[in-house]
């Protein structure tokens, strides 16, 4: 990734590679949250499928991944073609919107619910789940993604990060992820 990185990544990468919790890593804008989501590809064949709220971040994913030698694709509406979903099966990283994934009948619904598929997913992430609480009321897709833990197997983690969040924010989200806050592997980067 052309970074070295630092102990809290690392931490992250191996609390994702052990598999047993779900997770919220939070750090600052621009600290490097997402190296710590990518690492475990390079230590487990697998799938990381990351879902993002701005098309541009899941573009920029994919063009990162691919300078690395990782094999990712975005899938937005633009993107999300027969062809795109046929390919998933071949990658290692699939940066979605959350309209994508949780779209009623869709191809994510099939893919997640295939048990070849889902033994292939070494986890979920929910980026910037800051944006949960602020968007949620009016991007009712992004408040159903706590539905993900009753499609997929208890086995596929599912990860959050966020920037720095108030108890409160951070309660909301953790409840609307349908997460338990006493099972949840949590790595804080300090701003300082």
């Amino acid at each position: 990734f052309g970074v070295r990185p630092c102990l809290w990544q690392v931490k992250v990468a191996q609390a994702l590679l052990k598999g047993d919790h779900d997770m919220l890593c939070t750090a600052g804008t621009g600290m490097g949250k997402t190296l710590g989501f990518w690492i475990p590809l390079l230590f487990q064949q697998g799938i990381q499928i990351v879902i993002t709220p701005l098309n541009i971040l899941s573009k920029q994913n994919a063009v990162s991944l691919a300078k690395a030698g990782i094999q990712a694709i975005s899938i937005s509406t633009k993107t999300a073609t027969t062809a795109n979903f046929t390919a998933i099966h071949a990658l290692q990283a699939v940066p979605v919107s959350p309209e994508q994934i949780m779209k009623p009948n869709g191809e994510f619904e099939w893919l997640l619910k295939d048990d070849l598929f889902s033994s292939w997913i070494i986890s979920i992430i929910i980026d910037e789940t800051h944006c949960l609480t602020d968007w949620g009321e009016f991007w009712p897709e992004y408040k159903e993604l706590g539905c993900l833990h009753y499609i997929l197997p208890p086995a596929v983690p599912i990860m959050i990060t966020s920037t720095p969040l108030t108890k409160h924010a951070l309660s909301n989200a953790v409840c609307l992820l349908h997460m338990w806050a006493d099972k949840l592997t949590t790595i804080w980067h300090s701003m300082d």
